[in-house]
């Protein structure tokens, strides 16, 4: 039996390059994760519907053009949804409840991976989160988006006017 060969400045064959991945390490994503979306979802459920629905809007492309954006309503939206006006809430915004439901699936995910220690769990939603259906998705909510940039800019009236 021979010894085997090594390259100069190369690494045996099967060992990992890179600093050593340890349990915190690992979590990171998924606490980043957690902590960000249970952010926007705890925001979400404090705000009052009132204040959200009669305030003033903060969309800088609707400031300079007049036209909703893709993402206009999405905040309604999810406070709407946070408080159970699941109505209101496709109103704001068709993509509102669905990406609150990623979000908070997400969210639940990654307080599983931060207390089993599975990581793989999180890769495994991410890769279906960007997978080749939400590129789909994306594409009709863009749709949707230009549609009613349309609507809003020829004064049709499809779509709620969010201001």
């Amino acid at each position: 039996m021979t010894a085997p060969v090594f390259a100069p400045g190369m690494p045996p064959a099967g060992a990992r390059s890179g600093p050593p991945q340890g349990p915190l390490r690992r979590r990171l994503p998924a606490l980043g994760v957690v902590i960000g979306g249970a952010a926007v979802l705890g925001v979400a459920a404090i705000w009052s519907t009132s204040s959200v629905t009669s305030g003033p809007g903060t969309c800088i492309f609707r400031h300079f053009t007049g036209l909703p954006c893709p993402g206009c309503g999405l905040t309604r939206s999810f406070v709407m949804l946070a408080h159970g006006d699941v109505a209101s809430a496709f109103g704001y915004n068709l993509m509102g409840p669905v990406l609150f439901a990623v979000l908070a699936v997400s969210v639940a995910i990654g307080v599983w991976v931060l207390v089993s220690g599975r990581s793989a769990t999180l890769s495994r939603w991410s890769s279906m989160v960007f997978s080749k259906t939400a590129l789909v998705v994306i594409g009709a909510w863009l749709v949707y988006a230009v549609v009613r940039m349309i609507s809003a800019g020829a004064d049709l009236g499809w779509f709620p006017v969010i201001t």
